[in-house]
């Protein structure tokens, strides 16, 4: 067993783990990083439900999308490239999410995924606040707070209770803190080297992240690359302009999220799965995410209160954060509260 699948273990083990594998849902279900660059896997990313519904209709959205590449004649409507557009030439000029020393991105975010237990195949929702603090050295805390879980169905939830009684109760607050390079800012802990150029962007997104190269995939590497990241003003700009290539994506106009804010809506739907990205129409911050589908597991939403750069993390960590994170290593330690995530201590050959 690698050091990343001893880590999983680990965290599954652990008071925390529920919050990682709750935070990180790909194909319904939490997955190691796909390559070298995001393999500091502490990103804990969440992604968005195109995914799940990827998994559970492979061949039907295969057909449906059609393996569209970026060398398709079509693009997005008119109005939507115009208003991308003009959310760059905001985000352009906006302030840095980027933190300097002793310093940390502050992401304050509540949503409801859903998740799939990996040992029964019961599916459940349940919603879901989470705050990131995220220093420049890739330190930084993940502290979540998780609802009373609801289920798909009444099969389902039978399924759940059978397989793991506490599947069906609320997993209370957890913290997991990270030393040095444990954690990273996004999908790569090198965003400001990626490109500003839309297209030249788009690609170095699809080699990063991996999956699929469809327009849908695109769609959610967008939110993936915008979100609990210190993406530069520029970067961001540049994934404005890069969505604004991506074919099939539509201005919804004004919307709300699931908090009743409005913000500017813009969607690509791909079969019955329609996902949206929602910005403030005078910031160009994302605001929101919200998936709508017929499947099972197929609806989702996520609102972001806050991002921000602050001086500090309110809530330290009990146990000294040493040594740091090298390459792919880690090492797990349960704590009162949560978890301590650490680069392998010396003497030690595996996590």
């Amino acid at each position: 067993m690698n050091a990343l699948m001893d880590i999983e273990r680990q965290l599954s083990e652990s008071v925390a783990a529920r919050a990682h594998d709750d935070s990180e849902r790909v194909l319904g279900v939490p997955r190691p990083p796909r390559n070298s660059q995001t393999a500091t896997a502490w990103q804990l990313l969440r992604r968005r439900p195109a995914q799940l519904v990827f998994a559970i209709t492979l061949a039907a959205v295969l057909l449906a999308v059609g393996l569209t590449n970026l060398g398709s004649t079509s693009g997005p409507t008119p109005a939507a490239a115009a208003a991308l557009q003009r959310l760059a030439r905001i985000a352009a000029s906006g302030s840095s999410l980027v933190p300097g020393a002793g310093q940390y991105l502050y992401v304050r975010s509540v949503s409801d995924y859903p998740a799939t237990d990996g040992t029964s195949g019961c599916m459940s929702y349940a919603v879901d606040h989470r705050q990131v603090w995220i220093a420049a050295d890739g330190s930084g805390l993940l502290r979540e707070s998780g609802g009373k879980p609801t289920f798909t169905s009444p099969a389902d939830q039978a399924l759940c209770q059978k397989a793991d009684p506490s599947l069906s109760s609320a997993s209370g607050t957890s913290n997991v803190w990270f030393a040095a390079g444990c954690f990273t800012l996004g999908p790569t802990n090198n965003m400001q080297s990626l490109s500003t150029d839309p297209g030249t962007l788009l690609a170095q997104m699809r080699t990063i992240d991996g999956g699929p190269k469809t327009p849908a995939e695109d769609f959610v590497r967008v939110g993936d690359f915008l979100r609990e990241t210190d993406a530069s003003p520029a970067l961001r700009a540049a994934l404005y302009r890069a969505a604004a290539l991506i074919p099939g994506v539509q201005l919804l106009g004004t919307v709300k999220d699931h908090f009743g804010r409005q913000g500017l809506g813009v969607a690509l739907a791909t079969g019955k799965v329609r996902n949206e990205l929602i910005f403030n129409s005078q910031t160009a911050a994302l605001m929101g995410e919200q998936s709508t589908g017929s499947a099972p597991g197929s609806s989702s939403w996520a609102v972001y209160l806050n991002s921000s750069v602050v001086d500090s993390q309110p809530h330290p960590s009990p146990m000294p954060l040493n040594p740091p994170c090298v390459g792919t290593a880690g090492h797990v330690q349960n704590v009162p509260g949560g978890s301590v995530i650490t680069g392998i201590p010396s003497g030690r050959t595996g996590a």
